[in-house]
């Protein structure tokens, strides 16, 4: 059966083009959480680490709105990823995604959920600010700790241990295309976010907070994009280094989601 996430491994533009069908088909209750969330972070970077209006004469002001902002942005999409892997576990198991549900679904994860998504946020801030080098690294290694949370079930040192263990078996290609992933919609929300401030700007009614405007509604689909990427590569680097394919396809439908939580 055919499905937003065809059970075999995939090519990189095959999966981005999944992440992107994934929150085709179940976009309204992601772009809502992910409309919150953007505009939350709009304000608290605004309240802690505003960007100064010359950035090269202030380079430590810039250092520390970086470092907030990438903080804020990997918890925005970690906590997106918790619905997002939902969507994607029933995708690959056959059920109806069932949008009401989705962020419902995760029940009594979502605690734990917030406190990976913090402490990830936490990591992508300190890597940017030991000299911004290891911050590559930190977002390419968590994009796997929700959805192994969420859709693993995973409990205990498992939701640390075996994120990083899928990432090394994989030889580290999911991290390479969550990086990916990243740039290409950075793309995307620079021309989109700069374009509306241009535009606002030229109307002759000034419009206030005109420059966050276009970044919260690009950031509003392009954080839900990233989360479902996360999740269409954790299950994805599963068929392709524990054979979550073939154990999926010669499964029964009422014993998909026992083999889907099966952790090897």
């Amino acid at each position: 059966m055919e499905t937003e996430l065809p059970l075999r491994p995939m090519t990189v533009g095959e999966l981005l083009d999944a992440s992107v069908v994934l929150l085709r088909r179940s976009w309204p209750p992601l772009v809502a959480l992910g409309l919150v969330l953007a505009l939350a972070q709009q304000a608290l970077v605004g309240l802690i680490a505003p960007l100064p209006d010359r950035v090269w004469s202030d380079p430590t002001g810039f250092g520390a709105w970086l470092g907030v902002w990438l903080g804020t942005e990997s918890v925005a999409i970690a906590i997106l990823a918790a619905p997002a892997s939902v969507a994607a576990a029933r995708t690959v198991v056959g059920d109806p995604i069932g949008r009401r549900t989705l962020l419902t679904a995760p029940g009594r994860r979502w605690p734990a959920v917030l406190g990976l998504a913090v402490a990830v946020g936490t990591a992508a801030a300190g890597a940017l600010f030991a000299c911004g080098l290891p911050w590559p690294v930190a977002y390419a290694a968590s994009g796997l700790v929700v959805p192994v949370l969420v859709a693993d079930r995973a409990t205990g040192v498992q939701v640390i241990a075996r994120p990083l263990v899928l990432l090394v078996r994989g030889g580290c290609r999911a991290g390479g295309i969550r990086l990916l992933g990243y740039l290409g919609w950075l793309a995307v929300r620079f021309a989109v976010g700069s374009g509306a401030q241009v535009l606002l700007g030229r109307l002759p009614v000034a419009v206030p907070h005109a420059a966050a405007i276009g970044w919260v509604v690009v950031d509003a689909i392009a954080y839900p994009a990233l989360a479902c990427l996360d999740a269409c590569l954790h299950l994805e680097n599963r068929m392709r280094t524990e054979g979550l394919d073939l154990a999926l396809s010669t499964t029964s439908a009422r014993r998909r989601r026992t083999v889907l939580e099966a952790i090897r």
